[in-house]
């Protein structure tokens, strides 16, 4: 398999899963320490989303970075689905999470209005 920029087990591949880390934990951060957060369940399931981003980034990043170390191929067929679907399943999950954030916050400022 060629290598593509970002692909599992190089070095552009390991900044993405690390920015990809960073701004997951950020995003859980601003949410977690804002006034009145914990009153709506939406944003509750978007902290957990979040929470569950991080750590699959963080994990595939720790993978990474054993391939390069070790000089280990991680172009195989099986290993490029698996992160394939499971990085679909992480952002559908989190695109669906925003989604149902931003209706919240439409109906709340309508209700005010």
């Amino acid at each position: 398999m060629k290598d593509v920029v970002g692909s599992p087990g190089t070095w552009s591949g390991l900044a993405l899963r690390v920015s990809q880390c960073l701004c997951a934990a950020a995003s859980f951060a601003t949410m977690f320490f804002a006034a009145g957060f914990g009153h709506y369940t939406a944003f509750g399931i978007m902290l957990i989303s979040m929470e569950i981003q991080c750590i699959w980034s963080f994990s595939r990043a720790m993978v990474d970075i054993d391939s390069l170390r070790n000089n280990i191929d991680l172009h195989n067929l099986d290993h490029v689905c698996m992160v394939m679907i499971l990085d679909w399943v992480s952002s559908s999950l989190f695109d669906n999470e925003a989604y149902i954030g931003i209706k919240v916050e439409f109906l709340f400022r309508d209700a005010l209005l």
